[in-house]
């Protein structure tokens, strides 16, 4: 939690500098402009009026943030940590390759584990290799203005991750209970048909 709550600290350092500047500015416009104080006797107050600005942003949006990511990271069973931070989240999935299965027919099998979330988007990519099969999932907010989802993506991409890996592990259990059961397999050789006598 602690990590999480650092990482978004970290990720909000300069919109908080930013409206620090501009409280910053709006306190040195009303005492040198409006009540006609020098700029060197102005100079404490600006500061601080940009100090406090900056740290109240800050406190705000991190405690709503890590409040609703570790009620998200609840809800799915999951330790939030400062990975959850980093946008888009990407989880990659590594198995054994499927022999006569497609990148193609793999993606559409595994499609119903995407996890439905209006604030999610979420990609998954299967690629067939001779000795491998890889997904990658990449979940992103689908919001692009956002920088701070609530760990909401990643919590989604950890989920669909294990479902994917359970998904793949089942097609491969499948695949292997078809070879074990075709006649090629448990005879030696390819059964073929005996013509009827004449």
């Amino acid at each position: 939690m602690l990590g999480y709550w650092l990482a978004v600290v970290r990720r909000l350092a300069l919109p908080a500098l930013a409206t620090g500047a501009v409280c910053a500015a709006a306190m040195a416009a009303a005492l040198v402009l409006g009540d006609g104080t020098s700029w060197s006797a102005a100079a404490p107050q600006t500061v601080a009026a940009g100090a406090v600005g900056a740290l109240a942003l800050v406190a705000v949006l991190s405690t709503s943030t890590v409040v609703s990511a570790a009620r998200t990271a609840r809800r799915y069973g999951l330790t939030l940590g400062p990975d959850a931070v980093a946008l888009p989240s990407v989880r990659e999935v590594r198995m054994p390759a499927i022999e006569g299965r497609t990148a193609f027919q793999l993606t559409d099998s595994v499609r119903h584990v995407v996890e439905k979330d209006p604030s999610v988007s979420v990609q998954v990519r299967v690629t067939t290799e001779p000795k491998e099969t890889t997904a990658v999932v990449d979940a992103h907010p689908a919001a692009t203005y956002k920088r701070l989802d609530a760990a909401a993506c990643w919590a989604v991409a950890r989920v669909v991750e294990q479902r994917l890996a359970q998904a793949l592990r089942a097609e491969t259990a499948v695949h292997r209970l078809r070879f074990q059961a075709s006649p090629a397999n448990r005879h030696g050789f390819c059964a073929t048909p005996t013509p009827p006598l004449p």
